[in-house]
């Protein structure tokens, strides 16, 4: 049997002492250990550095720096990625963690050489570790595996949300490498304008299971991000894409009238604004914040008074009143009934 490959783990950290422990215990309980990690302190004051250099395990390796900011996030990947010495490079949150069998899992997917980014099922917590929601991978099986390669960009340029979440993701080094290391585009973070930029490097393969565990509180950044700024920033990018691989993009036999883009862009920035303050709400809810998610929703329910819009807002102010989420619980039911049955088979 051969050597098993290095996995280098990417986490930079600013500020997570109530979170990095499990965090920690997450990566400590991989049961493929052939693992690196590279912690980038991004200037914490709260104990965080502390608490990850009491943890006694040679192949943690904790580095610290001045405070960039998420301004600077991609620069901070990119200097924690000139401290790896793996062939595979896996990124974690710094308030996220993996189940047990993420690593092992996941490197069997790049056997296949062309492989450049594994990505799966992330499942979506609040600050006390109960499922929110999970992501899915698309139906179409070219898209999700980016066979033939470009086909993924279907689902990145036409749809409002990315489906590869960063903690849930490996990538080979060398087309990492190849791209330049993680690409920096001004506005957003480091993951998205990657995942696109992969996309015309090789196949991507898809794993069905929940490998990844994003936690959603309020402290979060992206909790308290401008979403609408964020996603005009994202479309941005998009376009300037376009146009700087415009041959490479018509060699993989992609063509994409400008026209159409912005059309079919202009009907998701509406979509995206219609249903933003819906979907802090639902958020909000999930996360405790009744109060919050009350206002949310009232702003929604102002724009559109259906009534259906009603009831909710009517479920949303009890849930306020008895400090229980009375508007979300079917989704745990459905897990609960999958659970039940997937376990009886």
């Amino acid at each position: 049997m051969g050597k098993r490959p290095l996995i280098s783990i990417i986490t930079p950290v600013f500020n997570q002492r109530l979170y990095i422990e499990q965090t920690i215990r997450s990566v400590l309980g991989q049961t493929y250990r052939e693992w690196e990690w590279v912690l980038l302190d991004d200037g914490s004051t709260d104990g965080t550095g502390e608490l990850i250099q009491n943890v006694t395990d040679n192949r943690i390796r904790y580095a610290s720096q001045e405070h960039a900011g998420l301004v600077n996030l991609t620069k901070t990947y990119n200097r924690a990625l000139s401290m790896c010495t793996g062939d595979f490079i896996a990124m974690l949150d710094h308030d996220d963690y993996w189940p047990d069998y993420k690593l092992d899992l996941q490197i069997k997917k790049f056997d296949n050489p062309d492989v450049v980014l594994s990505y799966g099922v992330c499942c979506v917590v609040n600050q006390k570790g109960r499922e929110i929601c999970h992501t899915l991978i698309p139906e179409d099986p070219g898209a999700a595996s980016n066979n033939p390669t470009g086909s993924t960009l279907e689902e990145l340029l036409f749809r409002r949300y990315s489906f590869i979440l960063n903690s849930t993701v490996m990538l080979r080094r060398s087309a990492l490498a190849a791209i330049g290391g993680f690409v920096e585009a001004k506005g957003l973070y480091h993951d998205f304008p990657t995942w696109v930029r992969l996309s015309l490097e090789g196949k991507f393969a898809p794993v069905p299971l929940c490998i990844g565990f994003h936690r959603k509180h309020p402290s979060a950044v992206t909790f308290n991000s401008d979403k609408k700024r964020y996603f005009n920033t994202r479309l941005g990018f998009l376009r300037k894409f376009v146009l700087e691989n415009e041959k490479k993009l018509h060699d993989l036999g992609l063509f994409y009238e400008t026209d159409m883009l912005e059309k079919r862009w202009e009907e998701m920035t509406n979509e995206h604004f219609l249903y933003i303050h819906y979907d802090r709400a639902m958020l909000m809810l999930s996360l405790g914040i009744m109060g919050e998610a009350k206002a949310e929703f009232r702003t929604f329910l102002e724009k559109y008074p259906s009534a259906k819009n009603r009831l909710i807002y009517f479920l949303i102010h009890l849930s306020a009143l008895t400090g229980t989420d009375l508007v979300n619980p079917t989704a745990g039911l459905k897990k609960w009934i999958g659970d039940f049955f997937r376990g009886n088979r």
